[in-house]
């Protein structure tokens, strides 16, 4: 079926220039081909990908780059160059549509009309991202200048496709010019640049195939205008882009070129979580008051009412706004879900314990009454705020968590639940009922029209079909925001069309109103959305996408579609998340596929027919399967239950025993996840793994050196993620052959490990985390020079040191954690026969000495570590130094004629976000003697956290940090002052607790957006240290939602 519909997509391709060309030639005009002017729309909120770049300033197409800033001093003609022979008389006026481009594509015809050009325009026009395809060969005269240059002036990004006889066309030369001029002189243009079948170099130096194209210009141009060519060329094309080596690589650079479009469009597109909430400051309001915070005790709460109807975007918002009160706290969310889970309940727990207890709670929990233990002994002694999200039947309050009375005075619950009756059998814990109803008429709007038009109103044109479909939402915000996605941007018959079905749909039947959004998505993005729906929610989003790349399908693309129409979002650990009704209405769809056999359905995996005596009853319509051998007690995995599933290419089950002889069975297989398997002594056979990408045996504590399975793991070619985490029994890595694909490898909680490096060349992730190895060998980390991220966040080793010595050199490293890091020769034996030269001393290494030199592209830095180079970090955008002996280096204040002025302009220039400091103290660069107003931080800092520094004594001027809008102190018991508080306009929340000799917090009067400010347990603050005058009530006038002082003196 794919082979088919590849054929006919590539016929209608070859068909659309021979219809054009004779539309042209029999007097057709230009605009009467609306191919070439399409507008098309985008909208979506998505990360992008970011690599550096090479030598050349590119990266080849298996990676994504963004562009530089960089700046050149070409110029480029408003007018067609001197020397043009065209005349006025043949031009062709290429009217623009009313809106705006965003992007404008440069490329020469013959070249990439019908190859890559063409294919990145179809994913900019799934993305609805208004796109002017250009074509040079179309003009035929002076007069459509004006035109295209307009187009490139309201174009956001500019993507000129540089391709071997680019440089031939005058056309795409002006055009270039024009955007080098952009850029140069409007802030906010972008360049990406692809280089098409052409060496870079040659379009900078304008060797090669460039070259001869200008001998022929400097004949028929003034010098001048070949000149700004010139400098335009040695400017783009010194640029960060993508460089398409080969066709193959077409579809993937199309795929990473429009994510990256995307990525930045949707910054000015996208709206925070609080945006969202219209129309909720009433019931938030009533739900704290419910709560009674100020009354002893503890209380419960509880939020019922439809599903998809904002119960848990209240209890969100609540959780929001009084968190900081409490002294722990938990958001446990989707609890009926993880409940039908095995072992869900400890699940539930152990996540609960983790969030009260701040940890990662690791330590194994064998029953719901060990886990409800360990939390009425070490979780409620704290005041505790819970929520507990989509509660039914199933969930039972007192067998989770214990007694509600036995948590620490002032605790409090919020339950969510669409089960009433369920809510009113706690009233033994005296819990409170709060019913979420139904928006509103106008309430309705405002949401739907935040989705549909980015505004709280409709234009006037589309107010009558927008109040209609409104009315059929039915007050459902789910609805509202689904339907509003899908709509934004379309033609009023496309939403003429929605409306039709949606006015067939049931009144109350929520699934009815989202299908139909689902009805509205291509083959493979169906696909995509109801793999996640089935078995994907909560994994990471980077690790899916390689299985569903190898099944031809594009992920990037059809994950932007997805969170564009908000039937998918994804967390803060870049995880999958849905919305409950979004996975129900996924998973019912797959049952419909066929009531009366489930087994014949594309995904099984309920408790019923994922188990493993009913698998072998499957077809070749099942795709993918979850089992349950653990509770079906059946345990072994054989081959017999795969004989009648040749199309498999999904397969996950827990505590199986993989045993047996595999021959010719599924040959499809991608992806094969085996929790905790186990085998009695017999191996598997024949296990065709020459299409696995992804091998998962987590938590494996039989799996040995010895294992028959390494033998048929090597010959997995495609191969691309490996997770060996929690296999104690390991002892060493099998060596895998060289040309190996291997891209990300999981050994995280291994023990005694040995591991060797020298063949994992194409290494992107290494996640060693609690890793206690006796060595490694086979090199260094600094020779892995497509590693991104690499965690070694409470590693003990030997001879780290000496292995990450020049991991400064790695052009790519995005991620480094190496918090924890423990450097201990006397943990185990020495060997030996290692030929690596060993440190003799038995001593812990101190923790302020580290790294001597981190790689520039970082992003991401956890570290006990000195960060000696922290002023050539410019890409940082989140530190976080956690028990520094030696503390955080602040660079100070210069000027841009010092001789050092990267350093001394580091607070201007860094990209800073987030920082945290746990245990660390700032000091001065050494040598350096500022005054306190040149110590300063990263101007671009939105969130500042100083946590439990007993030795930390001084703090940098605030002053400059307009972008803050969080900032903790706490538990730092020599800062005598916070400087510069009243340059944080755009501040929302100030938490400052465990003072009592605080001298002075200057400037809260200044604070126009603060809406937190939290000073608890500490002894009485009197007005001369808040610096509040008599008449404070004029003075200090923030708009606070929540202002909690424990003891205010003179109020």
């Amino acid at each position: 079926m794919n082979f088919i519909r590849g054929t006919v997509m590539a016929i209608v391709l070859l068909l659309q220039p021979i219809v054009l060309l004779f539309k042209l030639l029999f007097g057709r005009r230009a605009q009467d081909a609306p191919q070439q002017l399409q507008a098309i729309n985008h909208s979506a909120i998505v990360p992008a990908t970011v690599v550096a770049d090479s030598e050349d300033g590119i990266k080849n197409s298996n990676n994504i780059s963004q562009q530089s800033d960089a700046t050149g001093s070409a110029s480029s003609p408003s007018a067609p160059p001197a020397g043009s022979n065209s005349g006025d008389d043949d031009s062709i006026s290429l009217p623009l549509p009313f809106a705006e481009y965003e992007v404008f594509l440069s490329f020469r015809g013959p070249d990439t009309r019908h190859q890559f050009t063409d294919i990145l325009y179809r994913f900019l026009v799934r993305l609805k991202i208004r796109t002017f395809r250009d074509d040079d060969e179309l003009r035929t005269g002076e007069g459509i200048w004006p035109n295209l240059v307009k187009a490139i002036g309201q174009s956001k990004i500019h993507v000129p496709v540089m391709s071997e006889t680019y440089a031939h066309s005058k056309w795409c030369l002006m055009e270039l010019s024009e955007m080098a001029k952009r850029r140069k002189q409007e802030k906010g243009h972008i360049i990406l640049p692809i280089f098409y079948m052409t060496n870079p170099r040659d379009v900078r130096h304008q060797t090669g195939p460039y070259q001869s194209a200008f001998q022929q210009h400097d004949k028929d141009f003034d010098s001048g205008t070949v000149q700004e060519w010139r400098a335009a060329l040695n400017e783009i094309g010194a640029l960060k882009g993508w460089h398409v080596k080969s066709k193959d690589e077409q579809g993937a650079v199309s795929e990473c070129v429009s994510d990256v479009v995307w990525s930045h469009l949707s910054k000015n597109d996208n709206f925070s979580d609080t945006d969202e909430l219209v129309g909720i400051d009433d019931s938030v309001e009533a739900v704290v008051e419910k709560l009674s915070l100020d009354v002893g005790g503890a209380a419960m709460v509880g939020l019922h009412g439809l599903g998809g109807i904002g119960k848990t975007t209240i209890a969100r918002a609540v959780y929001n706004k009084i968190s900081a009160r409490f002294d722990r706290r938990s958001f446990l969310e989707n609890i009926r879900e993880t409940q039908q889970q095995k072992d869900g309940g400890i699940s539930l727990q152990k996540k609960l314990i983790s969030n009260s207890m701040r940890i990662d709670y690791v330590a194994p929990i064998n029953s719901v009454e060990e886990g409800r233990r360990i939390i009425q002994d070490r979780v409620s002694q704290f005041k505790v705020l819970i929520i507990l999200d989509d509660v039914d039947e199933s969930f039972k309050f007192e067998e989770i968590l214990g007694n509600s009375g036995n948590f620490a005075c002032g605790s409090r619950f919020i339950i969510t639940s669409r089960n009433m009756k369920l809510l009113s059998t706690f009233n033994e814990s005296r819990c409170k009922l709060y019913e979420v109803r139904e928006m509103g008429p106008q309430l309705s709007l405002q949401l739907f029209c935040k989705y549909a038009f980015k505004t709280d109103s409709p234009p006037q044109d589309f107010t009558t079909l927008s109040e209609k479909i409104v009315t059929t939402a039915a007050g459902l915000p789910l609805t509202l925001k689904v339907v509003g996605s899908l709509l934004f941007r379309e033609e009023k018959s496309i939403w003429e069309d929605k409306l039709s079905m949606l006015e067939k749909a049931p009144q109350k039947e929520v699934k009815e109103r989202l299908k139909i959004s689902y009805d509205a998505l291509e083959y493979e993005t169906k696909q995509i959305f109801l793999d996640v729906a089935c078995f994907f929610i909560g994994m990471e989003m980077k690790i899916a996408s390689y299985y569903w790349r190898d099944c031809k399908f594009h992920p990037v693309n059809s994950i932007n579609i997805l969170l564009q129409r908000s039937m998918l979002k994804i967390g803060d650990d870049n995880e999958f998340q849905m919305h409950d009704q979004m996975r129900d209405m996924g998973r019912a769809i797959v049952c419909e596929e066929n009531i009366e056999e489930p087994w014949m359905r594309s995904r099984v995996w309920d408790d019923k027919y994922g188990n493993p005596s009913y698998v072998d009853q499957g077809s070749k319509q099942v795709k993918a399967v979850r089992a349950d051998y653990h509770r079906s007690f059946l345990g072994g995995m054989k081959p017999g239950q795969f004989q009648n599933l040749p199309e498999l290419r999904y397969f996950e089950a827990e505590f199986a025993e993989f045993s047996g002889d595999f021959n010719n069975l599924v040959p499809n297989l991608k992806w094969l996840r085996l929790h905790f398997h186990y085998n009695d002594g017999q191996e598997p056979t024949n296990f065709d793994m020459s299409n696995l990408v992804i091998l998962d045996l987590k938590g494996s504590i039989f799996l040995t050196d010895d294992w028959g399975g390494w033998s048929q793991i090597k010959m997995a070619k495609k191969l691309k993620v490996l997770d060996l985490s929690h296999c104690t029994s390991l002892i060493k890595l099998p060596d895998f052959p060289k040309s190996g694909s291997l891209e990300m490898l999981n050994l995280s909680a291994e023990t005694s490990m040995e591991l060797d490096i020298g063949n994992l060349w194409n290494l992107k992730v290494l996640n060693l985390k609690e890793c206690a190895l006796k060595r490694v060998t086979g090199g260094t980390i600094g020779m892995l020079k497509c590693l991104e991220e690499l965690d070694l966040t409470n590693l003990q080793c030997n001879n780290w040191k000496q292995r990450v010595v020049d991991i400064g050199e790695l052009p790519s490293l995005k991620v480094l954690k190496t918090i924890g890091v423990k450097h201990i020769p006397s943990y185990f034996e020495s060997n030996t026969d290692d030929d690596e030269e060993e440190d003799d001393d038995d001593e812990v290494e101190s923790e302020g000495e580290g790294i001597e030199k981190l790689p520039p592209s970082l992003k991401v830095l956890h570290t006990s570590f000195r960060v000696a180079n922290l002023s050539e970090l410019l890409e940082l955008e989140e530190l976080v130094v956690e028990n520094c002996d030696f503390g955080l280096e602040i660079p100070p204040v210069g000027d841009d004629t010092n001789a050092n002025s990267t350093a001394h302009m580091w607070w201007k220039v860094s990209k800073l976000k987030s920082l945290t400091l746990h245990k660390t103290k700032f000091i001065v660069v050494a040598g350096t003697a500022p005054s306190f107003d040149q110590l300063r931080l990263p101007s671009s800092l939105t969130t500042l956290n100083i946590s439990n520094c007993p030795y930390l004594e001084w703090i940098p001027t605030l002053e400059n940090l307009n972008n803050l809008t969080e900032l903790t102190i706490t538990k730092c018991s020599k800062v005598l002052e916070v400087r510069g508080i009243q340059g944080l306009t755009s501040l929302q929340s100030l938490v400052i607790d465990d003072r009592d000799d605080l001298i002075h917090l200057c400037g809260l009067a200044d604070l126009m957006r603060l809406k937190t400010f939290e000073i608890k347990e500490s002894a009485p603050l009197s007005r001369e240290a808040l610096l509040l005058n008599d008449d404070s009530d004029d003075v200090f006038t923030p708009k606070i939602i929540l202002y909690h002082i424990d003891e205010l003196q003179g109020n």
